[in-house]
């Protein structure tokens, strides 16, 4: 079955990854934009929903932007939005980091559209190929295979050649094949699709091209597309160290997600003997592909043994996906915990506790004990250089005592119920604990503190604050952080780069090159290890480029002295450039006043910029070619003859506002 339409253009699409999608264009009105129901659907992040319209209409296509906050771009210009603009024969288009090419059709025809399984035979090919189906879908580490049949017309035996392009390197196997084949014979040829497992391909739609070229003859090629399908994959890498660890002592969860698409996490510890009591920093992550984290926990006894050995209790953390999939994933470990006393304590225990009952009688009254009631922190989790706050609840304590991993921070009084932890000195998770003591009796109550490093922008600074409309020039630009597992540097798009130091993830610097048309932003964007992102951005102002007249120097409607004479330029007083003719003779300069006129390059002063760097006008006016007319001769009187005239007609000087010239 297939449907008719009138096609009157095609959309090429170039991805970042280097594949392109090609799509007719038929009917009147052509949309492009992320969601399914587009004329052209477009993967890209940046796009909107519906980004833009192609119109048809009798006096060629338009384009239209329908109001996206990336904008759309032809020639380094952005698109008004919802303004239609004519579109040439071939037009380039940007959106975001996609670039779009349209193609007019230069006829009117109406072709036939078919459906996917049929394959439409070029006249003058005298072999047949087609494909089994026109979509595949496979998985990573899995396989497909693509039947391609190709028969041979022609009454001679022929050679022909076989070639697959447009996927990523490695994925489909035999690259290219040569083969023969006998008169009015057919063959089939499989290629076998298999994706690696790499967490930077996306899923989505990858266009496989096969070219089968007849050899000896480079015009009878025939190209079929079929659309490879790659699926979502998800996996989970677990580590946990140490392995086997003490009681109270922290551990930590390395994970790793191998796959291409982002699995969210539910976070658990499995104990099958209940005896332990342990925590996570948190109780869930989300992994985007590839993406790394790294979580600690701890874990101890509900109840240690009074007398034995000491004691290996296995338990299990457990990562299980909250997708459809709903796998789980464990690491096993073990937690080592020692009994209150051992035999030898035991016995020696035993001994103490008779002297002690002997003192106890000697002993009337005793001063109540210290009590710590509830002991809380501000944050369980933060950038180290972050105040914490401490507060408790407390009785019967002389003074408090502030310990962080062990050594003493602090010595407080027995009113104090709170106390500011700085964590400028500190890394990695930390216990804190809080002793209340009265005379020789403490008590004791402890918390754990997760404390990361976070990104921070020390510098981010360019060589230039100030950069000229419309002259191409170099920015350089540096940055120096700290604690950043990853940066981006955000630049506008009429800029390309020229160099790119071999920078760490802490320092470096980039050059760059363009002309830019209004003040603009670089944005650098720092990420710490828990997924925080810093900003720091530069504004650089734009300003327009200025030349002064040598002297007074006359201005003409075009860049020859044929041209009119429209105007003077005042010796010294500043004059905008616009632009200047391609070889740099001619400037298009503007006076204050808002008029333009064109002058002779020599005859101006250009301070801090290069004429050869000013942007080029594309058609500057041109001077009329002069025809003469032919002679025309009365046939009434022979006598007298018509003198040949020229066909351009002298033209009046036009009333124009003009710079009076200096009187003597």
């Amino acid at each position: 079955m297939s449907l008719t339409m009138a096609v009157f253009g095609r959309l090429d699409v170039l991805y970042p990854d280097g594949h392109t999608e090609s799509h007719r264009l038929a009917g009147n009105v052509a949309t492009v934009g992320r969601a399914p129901d587009n004329t052209v659907q477009i993967d890209d992040e940046t796009s909107a929903a519906q980004h833009l319209r192609i119109d048809a209409g009798a006096d060629g296509a338009s384009i239209t932007d329908l109001g996206s906050a990336a904008g759309t771009f032809i020639s380094g210009q952005r698109l008004e939005a919802r303004s239609a603009r004519p579109l040439r024969a071939v037009e380039e288009i940007r959106i975001g980091a996609l670039r779009l090419t349209f193609y007019q059709h230069s006829d009117d025809a109406t072709v036939a559209m078919p459906a996917l399984s049929e394959q439409t035979q070029p006249a003058g090919i005298d072999f047949r190929a087609s494909l089994e189906r026109g979509e595949y879908r496979v998985f990573p580490a899995s396989s497909a295979t693509v039947s391609l049949e190709v028969t041979n017309r022609s009454p001679t035996e022929a050679a022909f050649r076989v070639e697959a392009s447009g996927l990523p390197e490695g994925w489909v196997q035999p690259a290219s094949f040569p083969f023969q084949l006998p008169a009015h014979e057919a063959t089939q040829i499989q290629f076998q699709i298999k994706p690696a497992l790499r967490s930077d391909m996306p899923p989505g739609e990858y266009p496989l091209t096969i070219a089968i070229t007849r050899l000896g003859d480079a015009d009878q090629v025939l190209r079929l597309v079929a659309i490879i399908k790659l699926g979502g994959y998800s996996g989970l890498s677990l580590a946990l160290a140490p392995a086997i660890c003490r009681e109270g002592e922290p551990f930590r969860l390395f994970m790793l997600n191998p796959g291409n698409v982002p699995i969210e996490l539910a976070l658990s510890i499995r104990d099958p003997q209940s005896r332990l009591a342990a925590e996570l920093a948190q109780d869930g992550v989300e992994l985007p592909p590839g993406g790394r984290r790294r979580i600690s926990g701890k874990a101890r006894a509900r109840r240690r043994p009074l007398i034995g050995r000491p004691e290996s209790i296995p338990f299990a953390l457990i990562a299980r996906s909250r997708g459809p999939s709903a796998f789980t994933v464990a690491a096993p470990a073990r937690v080592i915990v020692a009994p209150r006393w051992s035999y030898r304590s035991a016995i020696l225990a035993t001994v103490a506790f008779f002297a002690l009952l002997l003192a106890l009688v000697s002993v009337l009254i005793q001063p109540p004990e210290p009590e710590i009631a509830s002991l809380e922190l501000s944050q369980s989790q933060v950038a180290r250089g972050t105040p914490v706050q401490l507060n408790w609840t407390a009785a019967n304590a002389e003074r408090f005592v502030v310990e962080v991993n062990r050594a003493r921070v602090a010595d407080l009084p027995g009113d104090r119920r709170s106390f500011t932890l700085s964590t400028e000195d500190f890394a990695d998770p930390v216990d804190i604990a809080l002793i209340a003591l009265r005379g020789d009796v403490t008590d004791i109550s402890t918390r754990r503190l997760d404390i990361y490093e976070p990104a921070v922008i020390a510098d981010f600074a360019a060589d230039k604050s100030v950069m000229l409309r419309r002259v191409t020039d170099s920015l350089i630009v540096r940055w120096d952080v700290s604690g950043a597992v990853g940066l981006e540097v955000a630049r506008p798009l009429e800029f390309s780069t020229v160099r790119e130091s071999a920078a760490t993830a802490a320092r470096g610097e980039i050059e760059l090159r363009g002309a830019p048309h209004a003040d603009f932003e670089i944005r650098l964007a720092a990420e710490d290890e828990i997924g925080a992102v810093v900003e720091r951005s530069i504004t650089i102002a734009v300003k327009e480029p200025e030349c002064l007249p040598r002297q007074d120097a006359l201005l003409y409607a075009g860049p020859d002295t044929g041209f009119q004479q429209i105007m003077l330029a005042v010796e010294n007083v500043p004059v905008l450039a616009r632009g200047a003719v391609k070889d740099g003779g001619w400037l298009l300069v503007e006076l204050a006043s808002g008029k333009s006129g064109w002058g002779i390059r020599d005859q101006f002063e250009c301070r801090g910029f290069d004429i050869s760097a000013l942007a080029v006008i594309p058609d500057p006016p041109q001077l009329p070619t002069v025809t003469a007319s032919p002679t025309a001769t009365a046939t009434a009187a022979p006598s007298a003859t018509l003198t040949p005239t020229l066909g351009a007609v002298e033209s009046q000087p036009a009333a124009t506002e003009t710079q009076p010239l200096a009187s003597g």
